[in-house]
């Protein structure tokens, strides 16, 4: 049996735990919280080696035909790494 079979649309990644989400759209917050993340943590969408950072409340379009990849981390973190790519 497939997700899409019992109704579960979307599949994502979050820290390598993979999640099956029925919407098409979700806020970070929503998504942290189904990963059982701090609602604190960075949000960072990860494609083709890229990290982009997400902002608190935005909205994330879902895919049925791809698994969206997705890390999380602190606020220093991301400051680190922004002094590493300068």
């Amino acid at each position: 049996m497939a997700f899409w079979d019992i109704g579960l649309r979307n599949i994502v990644d979050v820290d390598g735990q993979l999640l099956a989400i029925d919407a098409d759209v979700i806020d970070t917050a929503s998504l942290l919280a189904k990963a059982n993340v701090a609602p604190d943590r960075q949000l960072w969408m990860v494609r083709a080696g890229e990290r982009t950072s997400l902002q608190a409340r935005q909205l994330i379009r879902l895919s049925q035909d791809e698994v969206l990849f997705f890390e999380t981390g602190t606020a220093a973190e991301r400051w680190s790494a922004v002094r590493l790519a300068a």
